[in-house]
């Protein structure tokens, strides 16, 4: 009897596994051998029909009531792809004992699998046309010089934050999602055919591994090479067949940066490994031989006995809907300035609902930053330096610049935005509360004598500026020398171009595109964006309200995604963060009651004070 293999991914999964699945159901098809695909709830079985999921993700994003029956269980094999050292695999390997049988795409964890007494098989994944949007033209141009795609997580995030210097003058984008189930295409995930294009029109991509493992990411890998996209490594346990230095560069993960901007100045190396991986893949790795031992384990599913028991039901495992990196360091964290999307609170809808650590403290501060509004001294100096350059050509761009307590001197940032590639029409530097007094400086200056607050002395900047686009930087930040230019390049159709900034405890915040649903939750943007002026007008400028002290670019953020104005992610680290933790604020006292202030302020429904 021949099995009929049905592929079933979950129906609020990650369109990555309903793609791998699908490149699985072509090679059986391939093979000679029929399958089909299904989302959701297993169809109804014919006599010979053996299903094929993904388990880590199947058995935790379906509804209980949708999950199949024990008979369908004893019809399933898990196709399993994560790597030991993460999460996700010890959720498989929980889950694979009650069900039929099982293959893995990695020698690592099949291997790992079989020392804890779990039967499976190796399925060698290889080339498949599904993945090929480039057909093999060694002379097709490729728009982007690096890429990344993978999910968030700390190590990563740090690493990719380290490449900026390296990258500056080459053009990259990193897509780096929230570990979460992603469907659709967005500015952060390319599912299907726009990945494959994507890579396609890319030169080479940097892989990363994620969280304890240390065994290659063969799918992306493959997805790559299909595509002539050469592949930058860090060192793996499981590179064979592949070969260093031949058909991929293997180098330390501190050096990825280095090694691509090396290899996109040597144009014959780089076409050399392109032609040399997408001919390894295309006849090295034998898929269809997997198809076909896939196909013969289903048949022996079908040949066992039906009284063969089934193992724990699955639900019985399922101790999560979403991933958690780095769980051991899943403990309460202070409020960041800004949550990079690798944060555990990010798996889930985790708000600021931490009790009250000191809500009278709160109150009089903010009744304190009132009180030096009204008596501070104020001065106003344009710039006594010569203009520089008084012959290049300038943005239509000014840039408002403040510095608060505790951070560093911008005149090394004055200074990068004064040699970039692009230059401003002016910049405009707020010294709130900061003593001594500074030294003359290439920017027209504000100085209060008492700290007022960010979002007053940026609004007292916006008052004396004329420009119709604004910069928005805090003290403590370097900035690339091609920032203003890739941020005004991205600006047509678009009031706000931000891009990710690289922070030395963090590694990549600001990351993500402005969501309304996740913003309701955390503070995960801050500054580093270009904003039109009409729409901060038209927003009153920044709040100053000194409850929300720190918080003034999350409520901007927030006004800017209910009223759906249109925003663009420029997914390159032209930014860094060279500040400490910033001083305590009422935020940090008083969360709760500040946090539903900023519903207000942004002009949401503001949550109940318990």
């Amino acid at each position: 009897m021949t099995a009929q293999l049905c592929f079933v991914s979950a129906s609020r999964g990650s369109g990555f596994m309903a793609e791998l699945l699908e490149v699985v159901a072509d090679a059986v098809r391939r093979a000679g051998f029929p399958a089909t695909t299904a989302t959701g709830r297993y169809p109804d079985a014919e006599g010979d029909t053996v299903y094929v999921v993904v388990p880590h993700e199947y058995f935790v994003v379906t509804p209980e009531a949708d999950r199949p029956s024990e008979e369908q269980r004893r019809r399933t094999i898990a196709f399993c792809v994560e790597h030991p050292g993460t999460a996700t695999f010890e959720r498989s390997a929980a889950l694979v004992p009650g069900l039929a049988g099982a293959v893995d795409i990695n020698h690592d964890s099949t291997a790992e699998l079989r020392r804890r007494g779990i039967p499976v098989e190796h399925f060698q994944l290889g080339y498949s046309p599904l993945w090929d949007a480039w057909g093999g033209d060694p002379d097709r141009a490729r728009e982007i010089d690096v890429t990344y795609l993978g999910t968030a997580e700390r190590r990563r995030s740090l690493l990719l934050a380290s490449y900026a210097a390296d990258l500056a003058d080459l053009r990259v984008r990193l897509l780096t999602p929230p570990h979460e189930p992603m469907g659709p295409r967005r500015v952060d995930f390319l599912p299907g055919e726009a990945k494959f294009a994507h890579l396609a029109n890319s030169r080479f991509l940097l892989n990363l591994h994620r969280e304890r493992s240390r065994a290659l990411e063969w799918v992306r890998v493959l997805e790559a090479l299909c595509n002539g996209c050469v592949v930058l490594t860090e060192p793996s346990t499981d590179l064979a067949p592949l070969v260093p230095g031949t058909h991929l560069v293997v180098t330390r993960p501190e050096s990825l940066g280095a090694a691509a901007a090396a290899l996109a100045a040597d144009p014959q190396r780089e076409r050399d490994l392109r032609m040399a991986g997408y001919e390894f893949v295309r006849t090295a790795l034998d898929p269809l031989a997997s198809a076909k031992m896939l196909v013969e384990l289903a048949e022996g599913v079908l040949a066992a006995s039906p009284g063969v028991p089934a193992g724990p039901p699955p639900a019985q495992t399922v101790v999560d809907v979403v991933d958690v990196v780095d769980v051991v360091d899943a403990g309460p964290r202070p409020l960041a300035v800004d949550t990079p999307s690798w944060d555990v609170r990010f798996a889930g809808t985790r708000s600021l609902g931490a009790p009250p650590a000191n809500p009278a403290l709160a109150t009089r501060m903010g009744q304190q930053t009132a009180d030096a509004r009204r008596t501070s001294g104020v001065d106003w100096s344009p710039s006594v330096v010569p203009t520089v350059f008084p012959d290049a050509e300038r943005a239509a761009v000014d840039v408002l610049l403040v510095r608060r307590p505790g951070e560093p001197d911008p005149e090394s940032l004055v200074r990068d935005l004064l040699t970039g590639t692009v230059l401003p029409r002016r910049i405009l530097a707020g010294e709130d509360g900061v003593a001594p007094r500074p030294r003359p400086r290439a920017a027209d200056l504000l100085r209060h004598e008492l700290p007022l607050g960010r979002g007053y002395t940026r609004n007292r900047l916006l008052e004396r500026s004329s420009a119709p686009w604004l910069l928005v930087l805090d003290g403590g930040m370097r900035a690339s020398r091609r920032l203003l230019e890739r941020l005004v390049a991205a600006s047509d159709g678009a009031d706000v171009v931000h891009c990710p900034v690289a922070d030395p405890v963090e590694g990549l915040v600001g990351a993500l595109p402005p969501e309304d649903r996740r913003l309701a939750e955390l503070p995960y943007l801050g500054s580093g964006y270009l904003v039109r002026r009409a729409v901060l007008e038209s927003f009153g400028g920044w709040t100053d309200d000194p409850l929300v002290d720190g918080l003034e670019d999350h409520v901007f953020w927030r006004r800017l995604a209910a009223h759906d104005r249109p925003s663009s992610l420029v997914q390159q680290v032209l930014l860094s963060r060279l500040r400490p933790d910033p001083a305590p604020r009422p935020v940090d006292l008083d969360p709760h009651r500040v946090w539903s202030l900023t519903r207000i302020l942004a002009g949401a429904p503001a949550a109940p004070i318990e």
